[in-house]
This record gives structure tokens, C-alpha cells and sequence, in this order.
């Protein structure tokens, strides 16, 4: 191996470690919150935001940071969004009560918007085409993939054994340690042409994102649908808004040129419908294994584990696929395996045992994730110039944000429909079964409509 490929997968690995590090956070902290608010005496309103403050500034920003990335250099940018990811980690540790911890939580989700969207961008400019790009973005997926998966089982260890402040505070040293590396082993990357940022689209798309968000979790609001409704329509109306506009200029958020027909819309479709899911599949996946099954918060993180040794299999058929057929049948054969996953389930569910009813639904749905989210990652970068790297892959993390908040809204809503109001004890199988019923429909759904585009794929 020569001295630049050798220096391009170091790059690689840094960069999806990071990518791990910034998606395990997002979960990391689910396991962990009773303890948090007994410590810090919170509400159960005030609770939420230490969840949602992260994902509504992340949510928001993905597609503008994609775009500094672009106008500023996308190393440059990656590396400011390490340290104030890291920064962050350092205040949500310390913090003396909850509107510190909170601050903190949203300055994790600023410097995540900075640092995925470059990061999905450097992966991209590495490996421009040919076999390498293939087996590249398999590696992003699986550290990226599992990131959300070790956060639930690391959640459960860390609170069990040490202190949920270590739930962030883990974060600080392998930051500071990455953020090192990150000078030494990736290259810089000069822009083709210079870019402008557009900050009055920048920042209304930032703020409808941020009001749709907001309407679909309703935090805080939970109460309100009416609120919550008119939020949620005022964002997608300034989304389209923006849109719109974007149409009629290259130097926009979106760049005119990018919104074009192109295998990129597959990639965007696959990873809406993964994104729109998998959140769901963790929340819900606790929650039953806690309070459905009686496991305990180190049982349940230590439950995942199939789930990660699962992904694995599945990116090697995904490459295998890949290079025998094409990305198609490789994206539908993902799409349909994981939603075989999803029926296993809802069969499993009624049994009420971890062998028998959840691992064999974890392993397979892990299967299909890791040999769809290879796909999904490279037809979504397809054909970007240097110039542009940073905001076509804000538009592909943007997406996975926004459809994994909508999604688990949607699937826990469905999920908890189904109980009598009396409590977390009391929960229904009833309501799980359908939520994951209606979780396979929509893989099974997109396998179709992907069958039939086969000409979009390359």
C-alpha cells in the first residue's frame, strides 16, 4: 500500500471514530436519565430537554455547518465542531444543575452539526469513485451505526458503575485525543472554487428546521397539539420557503445544481427510511427489555450487544452485493432483511423473553441496517465536486436527523396508544406489536419503490 492510500484510510478511521463518538451521544444518555433527574432535581418537562436540546440544535444546524464546511474548508470546519463538541462534554460533566446541563447538551449538538456533516464530506472527497468508495463508506456505517447502538449499552454500564456524569464526561479525552490526530493523519483539502455563504437562506432554514423539531417532539409542549401542529406546518412552510429560493442560485444553502434528479435521491430515500426507524427501535427496544421483560439498566445495555455484532455480516453482504450485482439489489435486499427484523419483533414480543423474543429480531434487523447503511451513505455523496461536498452532505445528515426525531415521535406515539394511562408499568404489547408492524411495511415499502427506480441507481 503506498504512502497516500495508507494516509487516506488513517484518515478514514479517525474520522468514523469521530463519527461514532458524536452519533453514540445521541443515545448514551437515554439509560442514564432517572438518575439525572433525581440528582439534579428535574421535572419531567425540564428532563426532556436534556435529550431534545441536543437533537433540535444538531437537527437545525447539520445543513448549515455542511455548508461553512464548504466556504471555510471542510478539515478547518470538522475541526472547530471537535472542540466545541468536546468543549461541551466538559460543561454537560460539571454541570452544577439543569440549565448548565442543558446549555452544555446544546453545545454538543452545534459542534456534532459541524463536525458529521465535514466529516460525511472528507469520507467523500477520499474516495472520489471506484472499489475503495464502496468499502470506505462500509467502515463509516459500522462505526457510524454502532455509535447509537454502544450509547444505549454504555449508558447502562457507566450509570450502573460509576456516575452518569461519566455519561458525558468520557467524551473530553478522546476528543482531545482525536482533535490531535486529526492534524496529523487527515490531509487539507483546497477548494476547486470559491463559495459564499448565503446567511439570511442559511439561517431561515436553520430556524424552520429548528420549529419543525420542536413541533414534532413537543417538548415541553406535549400537551398543546395544537401548538404543536402550527409549528410544525410554519417550519415546513419556511422549509419549502427556502427551497424555493435555492432553486435560483448556486451560491444558496443548497446549491441550485444540487437539486437536480439524481442517484443521490435514492440515497436520501434510503437513509429517511433507516433514520426514520432506527431511533424508534433503540427508545422502544429499552423500554421493553426494562419495563416489559424486568431487566435491570446493565442487563439492557449488555442486551444490545447481538445488535452490534449483527451489523457486521450485514456490511459484508452489502459489499459482496455491491460488487457482484449493484447497489440496488443490495439496497433492497437490506431494505426487505431488516424488515423481516421488524415482523420477528412483533412476533416476539407476546413471548416475553429476551432469547427467545428480542435477540433473533436484533441480530436480523442489525443484518439488514449494516447492508443498507453502506448504500445509503455513498449514493447520497454521489457526484460532488469539492465545492460542494460539505453541502450535499448536510442535506444527507440533515435528513437522518430530522426522520429519526419524526420517526420515533410517530412509532412511540403508535407504540403508547395502545396502554391504559395508569403507567410505565402497565404498558401493552399491543401497541409495540404495531409499532414495529408498522416499521416493516415501511422498509418493505421502500424495497419496493427502489426495485422500481432501477434506473436511478448506478
Amino acid at each position: 500500500m503506498d504512502t497516500v492510500s495508507k494516509k487516506k484510510w488513517q484518515a478514514l478511521g479517525v474520522v468514523s471514530i469521530i463519527q461514532l463518538i458524536l452519533l453514540l451521544d445521541a443515545t448514551v444518555v437515554n439509560v442514564a436519565l432517572p438518575r439525572i433527574k433525581y440528582d439534579l432535581g428535574l421535572t419531567d418537562g425540564s428532563l426532556t430537554w436534556i435529550v431534545n436540546a441536543y437533537l433540535i440544535t444538531a437537527g437545525s444546524l447539520l445543513l448549515l455547518g455542511g455548508r461553512i464546511g464548504d466556504a471555510y474548508g471542510v478539515l478547518r470546519t470538522f475541526q472547530v465542531g471537535l472542540a466545541i463538541f468536546g468543549g461541551s462534554s466538559l460543561v454537560a460533566t460539571i454541570a452544577p444543575n439543569a440549565t448548565i446541563l442543558i446549555m452544555g447538551r446544546a453545545g454538543q449538538g452545534v459542534g456534532e452539526a459541524l463536525a458529521s456533516a465535514t466529516g460525511l464530506a472528507m469520507i467523500s472527497l477520499l474516495f472520489p469513485s471506484g472499489p475503495d468508495r464502496g468499502k470506505a463508506f462500509s467502515v463509516w456505517a459500522a462505526l457510524g451505526g454502532l455509535g447509537s447502538i454502544i450509547g444505549v449499552l454504555l449508558s447502562g454500564v457507566i450509570t450502573e458503575q460509576l456516575s452518569w456524569r461519566w455519561v458525558f464526561g468520557i467524551n473530553v479525552p478522546i476528543v482531545l485525543i482525536l482533535a490531535i490526530a486529526t492534524v496529523l493523519v487527515i490531509p487539507k483539502f483546497s477548494n476547486q472554487r470559491s463559495t459564499r455563504l448565503d446567511l439570511s437562506n442559511a439561517l431561515m432554514l436553520a430556524v424552520a428546521v429548528c420549529i419543525t423539531v420542536l413541533g414534532l417532539i413537543g417538548s415541553g409542549i406535549e400537551q398543546l397539539l395544537w401548538l404543536r401542529i402550527m409549528l410544525f406546518l410554519l417550519g415546513l412552510f419556511g422549509v419549502t420557503a427556502v427551497l424555493r429560493r435555492c432553486k435560483h442560485s448556486d451560491n444558496s444553502i443548497i446549491p441550485a445544481r444540487l437539486m437536480t434528479r439524481s442517484p443521490r435521491l435514492t440515497g436520501y430515500a434510503i437513509i429517511a427510511i433507516q433514520a426514520g426507524t432506527s431511533g424508534a427501535v433503540f427508545y422502544l427496544g429499552v423500554l421493553l427489555l426494562q419495563d416489559y421483560i424486568g431487566m435491570t439498566p446493565l442487563q439492557t445495555g449488555l442486551a444490545w450487544l447481538p445488535f452490534c455484532f449483527g451489523f457486521f455480516p450485514g456490511i459484508f453482504l452489502s459489499q459482496l452485493m455491491t460488487q457482484k450485482w449493484n447497489s440496488q439489489i443490495a439496497a433492497v435486499f437490506g431494505l426487505s432483511i431488516s424488515a423481516f427484523g421488524f415482523v420477528l419483533f412483533a412476533i416476539g414480543i407476546p413471548v416475553q423473553n429476551y432469547w427467545i423474543g428480542m435477540m433473533p429480531a436484533m441480530l436480523v434487523t442489525s443484518v439488514g441496517f449494516g447492508c443498507v447503511a453502506p448504500v445509503a451513505q455513498s449514493l447520497a455523496t454521489t457526484g460532488l465536486s469539492e465545492s460542494d461536498a460539505g453541502a450535499g452532505s448536510g442535506i444527507a445528515t440533515t435528513i437522518q436527523q430530522l426522520f429519526q426525531v419524526g420517526g420515533m415521535t410517530l412509532l412511540v406515539a403508535v407504540a403508547i396508544s395502545f396502554t391504559d394511562g395508569v403507567g410505565i408499568s402497565t404498558i401493552e404489547s399491543n401497541g409495540f406489536i404495531a409499532a414495529f408492524v408498522l416499521s416493516a411495511m415501511i422498509f418493505i415499502g421502500g424495497a419496493v419503490l427502489i426495485g422500481i427506480r432501477r434506473n436511478a441507481l448506478v
